[in-house]
């Protein structure tokens, strides 16, 4: 695969190893048709998925920064993707999407919060509950539409209650640790609508191997071969 240059902001958010994780996820399954990447940031998911697929991208983020950043980062790139300011919370497209992907925000209120507007809008969810966003996907994708997206593994029985809500009938399911024996931080979820297909249980991606990467980790990274650049407003 092609180096994806990703411009970022120097002191606001920054994408990090979840997102990378999620398009690992993702990556399973060659995808074609229209995709939706909420909460975009700088593009990245959208952008890695694009790059690797024959799809129809766009990308909503809240944050009209987000928005130029990532129409920057397509343009560099030389990916085609239309990218809109929008409240997804709110957002009811005139198209429907065959899929929609996302590293939602997800940090809760029980959290010490940055004082970085950016960096705030991005990790924490009362800019986008974990309810307001399966009713947008559900509100936004097609029939038999597919949904994937990373949460925090502590609040798996919510999400499942919400997925079960919305009609999102979740089909695999992987959780990711950061060692052998610790538990789990991350849960990455495909969900189709209106599905009665069974959940497929995937094995532990593990982060570490003693101090080092595992070797699966490194592979993830490698095939995603991103490099960040500092984005100047």
């Amino acid at each position: 695969m092609g180096q994806l240059e990703l411009y970022q902001l120097k002191n606001g958010y920054r994408y990090n190893s979840d997102t990378l994780f999620l398009y690992d996820f993702i990556s399973a399954n060659k995808l074609r048709g229209d995709i939706l990447d909420v909460g975009c940031g700088c593009g990245i998911l959208g952008l890695l998925v694009a790059r690797d697929n024959e799809i129809k991208l766009t990308g909503i983020d809240i944050d009209p920064l987000n928005v130029q950043i990532s129409q920057h980062n397509a343009s560099v790139n030389g990916i085609a993707g239309e990218f809109i300011a929008e409240d997804f919370s709110k957002f009811k497209s005139d198209i429907k999407f065959d899929f929609i992907i996302s590293n939602p925000p997800f940090c809760h209120f029980g959290v010490t919060k940055s004082q970085n507007k950016h960096i705030a809008n991005s990790r924490y969810n009362d800019s986008l509950s974990l309810e307001q966003f399966l009713a947008g996907a559900n509100r936004n994708l097609k029939p038999k539409g597919v949904l994937y997206f990373c949460y925090d593994a502590k609040q798996i029985g919510w999400i499942l209650a919400l997925l079960v809500k919305f009609k999102l009938n979740l089909t695999k399911l992987r959780f990711v640790h950061s060692k052998r024996g610790q538990n789990a931080k991350l849960a990455l979820f495909e969900a189709k609508k209106s599905s009665k297909s069974l959940c497929e249980i995937l094995p532990p991606l593990i982060v570490f191997d003693g101090d080092n990467f595992s070797l699966e980790a490194s592979e993830i990274f490698k095939k995603a071969n991103t490099i960040s650049k500092v984005y100047e407003c």
